[in-house]
């Protein structure tokens, strides 16, 4: 690699930089964008891609490269291995049993209504594609169309490159357009999933189920605007976990996460030599997973949590996932995904209606504590990011008097894991689309059967 390509690529982050401060602004200036609350990265990458040559062809306000739009493609695809990579670290700190102990049965609930939500919407996606292959065969629907419906409203604009990834090292020649099709159903997701939520929020209110309500117009300014101009009520996010006169804190972090990605290289590149039967096959991000759980393993069994901050961690993963946003959205191939706008409204339609059914009306049933609570923040979840649910899982719990936000973040990160861990086996079945949609349709009921189970076994304590 030469210095001349090391400058492109420091030139190709200067304008993805500069389009998320134009994201930061527009947010900060119009009210419309304040209501629906979209990420700077969103409106900058759609900035880019409606004003550069891809909308604009020749007429480009901002002409950006082809060369630089092509790179920016693939950008997600590679920043996905060390945000995933991260996701185990730190996790469970405290011993499994104190955590269930403190959530009081909390957590297991939403991880399997979660869960079953996100396989649910892989099985719905398939099915949209077996559906429309028949309906409309002129389409030509390639082979993975469907899995974007979960990897969009439950994985958001981030896992957009994770789908890029995977298809581009199979040499599947539409991983581009698939990539693309993500993108746009996490845009639909967030913003669809932010909408609604406002309106059952309102809902609820009025038939007094939330706890600790505040009008959601009275939130703080400041996070409409998405900045906050008190110094003093801006918040230290971060611990020092070390001295910087031997490492920074956000540097020992990164080391550790990219160790991780090199080990997973190394690993796959040993297996590939040796040819090794099915394990072979296997992406580095997936290794990744189980390499730092290890790690994570070793660090507590050494005593050396003090070193390891998630909050750290969480800072550097969302640097990536904002530059993977403006990357991904900012090249997206509008015209190659448009094709799909039918299957694609259908299959949004439908995603909206199964995660309402999923997570707000079986959450009532499930959920022991603060349902509606509950409820929304994997509603929120499943059709946006973490965020989104902690978003509107602000608006009824103001002061985070209850305990939903912990449990929540726990069973967020223990649905991803299972998530990931299973999305290389339902991809290895694309050539038989019947099979992925009973597969993911199979899984999603038997976590909705146990989901069942453990109600019932709750209430066989309570009444004992």
């Amino acid at each position: 690699m030469t210095s001349v390509l090391f400058t492109q690529l420091l030139q190709e982050f200067a304008i993805l930089g500069g389009l998320l401060l134009l994201g930061v602004l527009l947010r900060a200036k119009i009210k419309l964008l304040q209501n629906l609350f979209l990420p700077a990265a969103v409106i900058g990458g759609f900035i880019g891609l409606i004003l550069g040559p891809i909308v604009m062809k020749s007429f480009a306000i901002l002409p950006i490269p082809e060369e630089f739009i092509s790179d920016f493609a693939l950008i997600p695809g590679v920043l996905i291995l060390p945000i995933i990579a991260s996701i185990p670290l730190g996790l469970g700190m405290e011993r499994p049993g104190e955590i269930l102990e403190k959530s009081k049965g909390g957590i297991f609930p939403m991880f399997l209504l979660g869960t079953a939500c996100a396989f649910g919407l892989f099985a719905l996606g398939f099915g949209t594609k077996i559906v429309f292959a028949r309906l409309m065969p002129e389409l030509e629907i390639y082979p993975a169309f469907g899995m974007e419906l979960s990897l969009g409203f439950f994985g958001g604009h981030g896992t957009a490159g994770l789908i890029g990834n995977i298809l581009q090292k199979l040499q599947m020649p539409y991983w581009e357009v698939a990539q693309g099709v993500a993108v746009t159903s996490a845009t639909v997701g967030i913003v669809g999933g932010i909408l609604i939520g406002m309106i059952l929020i309102n809902t609820a209110a009025r038939k007094n189920r939330i706890s600790n309500l505040t009008d959601p117009s009275a939130l703080p300014e400041e996070t409409r605007k998405g900045y906050q101009t008190d110094v003093g009520k801006q918040e230290m996010t971060c611990r020092e976990t070390t001295h910087t006169s031997s490492i920074d804190s956000l540097a020992f972090h990164v080391a550790i996460v990219f160790g991780v990605c090199g080990l997973s290289y190394v690993l796959v590149g040993f297996l590939k030599t040796h040819k090794v039967p099915l394990l072979s096959n296997i992406a580095e991000w997936a290794y990744a997973i189980a390499i730092m759980l290890i790690v994570n393993l070793i660090i507590k069994k050494l005593n050396l949590s003090f070193l390891i901050d998630p909050r750290i961690k969480t800072k550097f993963t969302s640097f990536l996932v904002d530059f993977s946003i403006v990357a991904a959205i900012a090249s997206l191939p509008v015209e190659a995904v448009l094709k799909y706008v039918v299957p694609m409204v259908v299959m949004f339609i439908a995603g909206f209606i199964l995660v309402y059914v999923i997570i707000m009306l079986l959450g009532n049933i499930f959920f022991e504590d603060y349902k509606f609570e509950r409820a929304i923040a994997l509603f929120g979840q499943s059709t946006g990011v973490i965020m989104t649910g902690i978003l509107l899982l602000r608006i009824c719990d103001p002061d985070m008097k209850t305990p939903v936000l912990k449990d929540f973040s726990i069973s967020y990160a223990l649905s991803t894991m299972l998530c990931y861990a299973m999305l290389l086996p339902v991809i290895k079945l694309l050539p038989n689309s019947g099979a992925i949609f009973f597969l993911t349709f199979g899984v999603a009921a038997v976590l909705l059967i146990v989901a069942v189970i453990n109600k019932k076994v709750l209430n066989r304590r309570v009444n004992a």
